[in-house]
Order: C-alpha cells, then structure tokens, then sequence
C-alpha cells in the first residue's frame, strides 16, 4: 500500500517481535502494522532479530532466517474509462463484457440501467464501443439493444451480456438476460428470459433480439429461473465440428430439489456457434448433477487437453470443478464432472477477503522469465478486498496435455497484479492481437452503479514479472 508516496507492507504479528529491514530495526507489538519499505520491489526481506516465543526462536534456526514477505504490486496505469456512471446520461452501469474479433477489434459491451437496478425493476439498455487498435482509442457508443421500459413487456430490458468472437470469421455472437422479472423471483410461467444477437461484420451492425428463453429451459426442466454468467463465453481451441469451435458457457439456475429451492450451476456448449446448445454432462438434470451446487455466477474455460473447468463465484474464492472427457479425440459429449472443490480449502488455493463476486477465467501462453521455457497459464480475476474492492489477479501454470482433477486445479495459485485500489466489483478480460489482455472491470461504486473501466495489461505486469 502507498501512503504520501512511501510504500509500506501491511504486516500481522500474533506476538511481539523485533526485525531488521535494511539499517532499519523494528520492535512490533502484536495486531496489524504498517512497515514501511524504501525499495519496493516483488519480494522484502526481514531478519528476525529477537522474539519472545519459543517457536519463532526455533523456526529462525531452522530455517536460517531471513524471513521473505511479499509486497503486494499494483497497477500504476492510468485506466480508462469507457462508461461512467452519471455521465450525460445520467444513469448507473454496470457488467463488462468485452472480445477480440478475427480482426483483432475490441468490442465492450455494458448495461445502461435506467431503472437503477437489475433486469427486472426496469428499462435497460444494453450498449458498446469499440476499437480497432489494441485499445488506444474507442468508438463513441452504440446501443445493441434498447430496453422498452414497460412494465410486465418481455423486452423491457436487456442486460448482463456474455459475448464472442468467432475466431475464424466476422460473426460476433451475444447473449443476455431479458424481461420483467428479478432473477429471484422467477417462475417456469415467468422466469428470466434469455435473449440472443448476432453480429454478422465483426459488430459493426447486430440482428434484432430474438427470444430464446424456451431453448434453454426446455435443457433444464426442474429449473424456474437461470440467466448466462455474464463477461467471456468461451470458444474452443481443441473440438470443432463443420464450420466452428465449440462454444462453451455457464448458467446459474434455481432448481427444486425436494422441498428445496436450491442454485445450481451447468455448463452449456455449442457446436454451431449458439444456434443450438446441450448439457455438458448432464445426466439427471434436477440439480443431482449438477457440477457446482450452492454455486452463483459461474465462467467456464478450456485445459490444453479438451477438459472443461468450471469457476464459480462464492464468498472468499471460487468453487472449481473440472468435466474430463473419457477420449475427445473419439467422443466430444462422453466424460463425468469431479467433486466441486472451494479453493480457500486447499493449499495454496485462491483466498480472498469477505466478498462475493462475478470473475474472469482464462488460459493463456507465456514463457517463463526463469527458465525461458513455453508455459501456459491460467489466470482468474476476482475482487481480492474485505468486501467488493481491490480487484486484481491470480494465476496458476498449466501443464500442456496434464489432466487435473478439480483439487489438483485448484492448488497452488500464485496471487499477481492487483489492478485496483479502490472499490470495484465484475471483471472480465480478453486476448488482444498485440499479446496483451484486454482487462475490463467495475470500478468506483456509486449509486447502483460503476465506472466501466478498460486497462491493456501484459503477462509480465499480470504475474508480476514471473512470466511474460
């Protein structure tokens, strides 16, 4: 953290104890301290000089102290603001979305709530910009689709996009959810509705909605409400059938369970780019199955090897699970789910502070910078504060072709940059033609609403010089 320029490393000691940092010494008391660092660099060192416990004495000479803290980085940048809430429109946004056309074009997209508040208080609009140079400039914004505003309509507004570009044509595809109904208190008679456009030039010019609620609950019977986990759907770099790579997205549903009303999560593909969609390992399809129960907001990614990773939003991390096909090389639908793991439970698993919230997963290439070797990494962004704050990454590497179970998966996550210092909530990110990762997020909460906030990052400012 950074105070009047100086930058200090926020430290807690269970029992008083003496370091030396540089020719500084320190004598802390117990409780949370504030050290102050001349050099910030990745990595501080400390000497324990003296301590009054046993075991700190005992683990100095065990390990030959000096004992290594790390000091969290930050993003220095100066961010852009594609939305912000209360401009000339007077209105909140809120949920980014954004991909990278077979051009390399960014298109972002975000909800103008009129109504405040989510789908199903009112009109939404859903709107874009976009820019056809890595994002050094953007568009003015467009409107995809205006929200009617009327009361009990089945278009009074749209919102909470998932989108995608088809890696090998101009056709954009973009999903949301629509109507007059809260997510909560959606029925089979009156759920959330879902709604579909295509982009047939890379967005310059979308299709009219179309309403493709029925689809989707026709999949799922015992479900009365769902709504696609809005940001990233993911397309395939491994299975393609005819013209396209499978698409892959997630849904949140409530699904009856007995006498319970309980969240489920599944995740969905494509093999003809959204005209139809199936259950990835969906079996019984009451919730039984379910590969994320208690689950919220879900994203799906691809392993190098074809297996499916589920990551879903919960408080203090994520839940992850992992679909393994049994051999996708002969069958692309035949494999089973693991068991849904918290990755706050695991050794060296994500772990942040007393917040819920909608994230990014996404695999990328990289190279090690100590070994000079290929690697690919994994990367998820979530807030990382006491509450809806300080939203940043984590990352993992990946081993090419390696099958993972879900607690394998979630093991050992390294955290990495943190992008903002202040309140800020969604994110999602996308791979830009220059190498670097279109990072879109929320950022300062106001009034229902935040700014929507688009930074350019590279691997090596991402994992915080480990990679690039």
């Amino acid at each position: 953290m950074s105070k009047k320029g100086k930058t200090y490393l926020k430290t807690i000691f269970l029992t008083p104890i003496r370091l030396r940092y540089g020719k500084m010494k320190y004598l802390c008391s117990n409780g949370l301290k504030d050290l102050p660092i001349l050099k910030p660099t990745n990595k501080t060192t400390f000497n324990i000089m003296h301590t009054n416990t046993l075991a700190h004495l005992l683990l100095a000479m065990l390990l030959a102290l000096p004992t290594t803290l790390s000091a969290q980085k930050t993003y220095s940048g100066t961010p852009e603001r594609l939305f912000t809430t209360y401009d000339a429109y007077g209105v909140p946004y809120r949920i980014p979305a954004i991909t990278t056309t077979k051009k390399g074009h960014l298109i972002a997209v975000a909800d103008r709530r009129y109504c405040g508040f989510d789908i199903g208080f009112g009109r939404i609009d859903m709107v874009a910009r976009t820019s056809r140079n890595n994002g050094h400039t953007w568009s003015a914004d467009t409107v995809i689709q205006r929200g009617s505003g009327i009361d009990g309509a089945d278009d009074c507004g749209y919102g909470d996009a998932a989108i995608v570009a088809d890696r090998n044509s101009k056709r954009v595809l973009c999903m949301s959810v629509t109507g007059c109904t809260p997510y909560i208190k959606g029925t089979r008679a009156r759920p959330n509705r879902i709604a579909r456009w295509y982009s047939p030039d890379g967005g310059r010019s979308w299709t009219k909605a179309e309403d493709v609620t029925n689809t989707f609950y026709a999949m799922l019977p015992n479900t009365r409400t769902m709504f696609i986990g809005s940001g990233r759907i993911m397309q395939s770099r491994v299975v393609k059938k005819d013209k396209y790579y499978r698409l892959y997205c997630s849904v949140l549903t409530r699904t009856q369970m007995g006498d319970k009303d309980v969240a489920c999560n599944y995740v969905l593909y494509s093999d003809d780019f959204g005209q139809t969609w199936a259950v990835l390992g969906g079996t019984t399809l009451d919730g039984n199955d379910s590969p994320c129960l208690e689950g919220d907001e879900p994203k799906a990614e691809e392993l190098p090897c074809g297996d499916v990773v589920l990551s879903s939003r919960k408080w203090y991390g994520r839940f992850f699970n992992v679909y393994h096909f049994d051999n996708i090389r002969v069958n692309q639908e035949r494999g089973s789910w693991g068991s849904c793991v918290a990755s706050h439970d695991v050794p060296g698993g994500i772990k942040v502070g007393a917040n819920s919230c909608n994230g990014e997963i996404m695999l990328v290439d990289a190279t090690s910078t100590s070994t000079g070797k290929a690697s690919k990494l994994m990367l998820q962004s979530l807030p990382c504060g006491e509450g809806r704050t300080n939203v940043g990454f984590w990352f993992k590497e990946i081993v090419p072709n390696g099958i993972y179970s879900p607690r394998a998966f979630a093991h050992n996550w390294t955290r990495g940059l943190q992008v903002s210092t202040t309140t800020s909530a969604y994110s999602t990110m996308s791979l830009q033609r220059d190498g670097r990762v279109a990072f879109f997020y929320e950022e300062d909460s106001k009034y229902n609403g935040y700014s929507m906030v688009y930074v350019p990052l590279t691997i090596a400012e991402i994992t915080n010089g480990e990679y690039k």
